[in-house]
């Protein structure tokens, strides 16, 4: 059988991870001033995540899980609609929290002081619903 023939192609299977992990790389390339983001469940616990600085991930991701959930408690103590975003500014940084997913998951993104915090909010609603499809959620 010549060569030629014995030729197999072998496709890429890609699971979740590296389905989570090409989602959070391609926020990265689309944001400027991104120094990490992270995906947590309800309980703060990292799903996937993507720092380039040494964070302790876990840390990072039950604070601010924490931080999303506290201000939806104010808003239901004041009778409001919860808030589905917390920003929180710091001297040369910004941390943006989302809750996405029906409050399922939160998405953690790190910023330079400078981002473009309009930008962050677009493409953290694309990431929901791309991590929805993922997901299955």
């Amino acid at each position: 059988m010549p060569a030629a023939s014995k030729i197999h192609t072998e496709k890429t299977i890609e699971g979740p991870a590296e389905k989570l992990q090409a989602l959070l790389s391609s926020f990265q390339s689309r944001v400027d001033g991104v120094r990490g983001i992270a995906i947590a469940d309800k309980s703060g616990l990292p799903v996937s995540s993507s720092f380039a600085t040494r964070a302790n991930v876990l840390t990072v991701t039950a604070m601010a899980t924490m931080a999303i959930q506290s201000s939806q408690r104010v808003y239901q103590n004041l009778a409001l609609q919860g808030p589905n975003e917390v920003v929180m500014v710091g001297p040369d940084s910004t941390v943006f929290v989302s809750s996405v997913a029906e409050g399922q998951l939160s998405v953690i993104v790190v910023l330079e002081g400078f981002a473009n915090l309009g930008l962050v909010r677009i493409e953290v609603e694309r990431l929901s619903r791309e991590l929805s499809e993922i997901l299955g959620i």
